[in-house]
Formats: C-alpha cells, structure tokens, sequence
C-alpha cells in the first residue's frame, strides 16, 4: 500500500433531521438571548416588556431544540454530530434565559 493511496469508508449513516432542527432551534434561542441583551442593556431596562416576551418565545425555542437534540440522539444509523451540537446549543441557552427569569423573578 502506498501513502498515496486513499481509503475510502462508506456508511449506510445519515444526517438526522431532528438534529439539524434542533441546532437551528438552539441557535435562534441562543442568538435572542444575545440579541435581547444587547437591546437592554442599550435602552438601560427600558423595554422589559417587549424583551420578556421575546424571552418566553425565545425559552420556546430553546426547549423545543432541547427535546428534539434528545430525541435525534435516539436515532439508530445517524452522524451524532449535529444532534450533539444542537442538543449543547439548546441546553445552553435554555441555562441562560432560566437565569435571567430567575434573576428577574428573585432580583440580583
């Protein structure tokens, strides 16, 4: 055998759909969370009530991405890759949006 030589690997594995859903879900959550920190901290608290609720759909989101990374790591016969990313992504910023509802609910 030659160094020059590939090798080649074929696997009957997939992308999971779910998996891709949930790295998106977890990225929308996540960038929200940066987004809507950046606006109140610009207004200086100003817009509580605008940014809660894009908090709570936001939350949505994140869970959503949470339960779908959970269910595409179940899947037989798939790349783990983007089902562990997003499944990160998700409980990432499912973390920091509870933090800030706890923050808000308690006060720093």
């Amino acid at each position: 055998m030659s160094i020059f030589e590939k090798k080649y690997r074929f696997t009957s594995n997939r992308h999971s759909q779910r998996g891709i859903m949930a790295l998106i879900f977890g990225m929308i959550s996540l960038i929200s969370f940066f987004l809507a920190a950046m606006i109140s901290i610009r207004s200086k608290g100003g817009m509580a009530e605008r940014m809660g609720g894009a908090g709570i759909f936001a939350l949505i989101f994140g869970i959503v991405g949470l339960v779908l990374g959970m269910m595409a790591l179940q899947e037989p016969d798939v790349f783990p890759i983007l089902p562990r990313t997003g499944f990160g992504v998700s409980v990432t910023a499912v973390i920091l949006w509870l933090a800030v509802v706890y923050i808000g609910i308690v006060g720093i």
